[in-house]
């Protein structure tokens, strides 16, 4: 599924959603008086006031998450280059075995990564991921017993922390607030529309611009939160970062003297 084009159409309906907000807002506050009913502007304000606050608090939510999830994938790439190189401080006969898995899975977590929008091959992927780390763990700790104590140990921790960033990572992309709280940031979105259609309706002007500064303005925001959250399936994207994981790739090659 192309989930741009469907982020983009979702942004399109919405922006009409709001168009259509304001004229009922406008239908029904025909004949109002232009001061309107007492108490009725601590009831806006209130509206637009919550409507601010929880669009800024998403905003800054989301593009926090992202930050998160773009610093663990620099964090990955670390440990997997440290645990690459401490293969060198295990017993040579097992180093061979050990660099194969270690590019097979550094090839899945790449393939992971690609795939992170279609979550039914990134679940599989995910599975195949969790096989290999068993398969290094089995292979490492063989290894180790028939290396020197202090240099396997060294090797074992760094193997262990590759292992801990790719879940922490794996978490990272599934953690979003609930889906409850985008409904109703839209809903109170639509509602702030509707109040300014009240407004309008005792100007004796169109206001065509004012409505569609602000459905604009308000489609913009949350299609950037939603961007931010979602930060491979939009226009805001973090797949450049995956560059540093194709990179320690593409160095993780066997010493001088052996087959790659």
């Amino acid at each position: 599924m192309n989930y741009s084009l469907l982020l983009a159409g979702l942004a399109v309906a919405f922006f009409a959603l709001l168009l259509i907000a304001m004229r009922i807002g406008k239908w029904l506050g025909r004949g109002a008086d232009e001061k309107g009913a007492p108490g009725t502007a601590v009831i806006e304000g209130s509206v637009f006031a919550l409507l601010g606050l929880l669009v800024a608090f998403t905003f800054s939510g989301a593009a926090q998450r992202m930050a998160e999830r773009r610093d663990l994938l620099v964090q990955e790439v670390n440990a997997i280059g440290t645990a690459w190189l401490r293969i060198d401080m295990v017993d040579a006969d097992g180093q061979p075995k050990l660099r194969e898995q270690f590019r097979r899975y550094v090839d899945e977590r790449i393939d992971y990564y690609r795939n992170v929008a279609d979550l039914e091959q990134r679940d599989r992927i995910a599975a195949r991921v969790g096989a290999l780390q068993k398969e290094i763990w089995t292979t490492s700790m063989q290894v180790a017993r028939a290396s020197v104590p202090p240099f396997a140990a060294s090797y074992v921790g760094a193997v262990n922390d590759m292992f801990d960033v790719a879940t922490a990572q794996t978490v990272a992309q599934k953690v979003h607030p609930p889906i409850a709280t985008y409904v109703f940031l839209g809903f109170l979105t639509l509602v702030a529309a509707g109040l300014v259609g009240l407004n309008l309706a005792s100007s004796k002007r169109k206001a065509l611009l004012h409505q569609v500064t602000y459905a604009v303005v308000m489609t913009a925001a949350l299609y950037i939160i939603i961007d931010f959250e979602f930060p491979r399936i939009g226009t805001i994207r973090i797949d450049q970062s995956d560059a540093l994981l194709v990179s320690q790739r593409q160095s993780m090659v066997d010493p001088v003297g052996r087959a790659n």
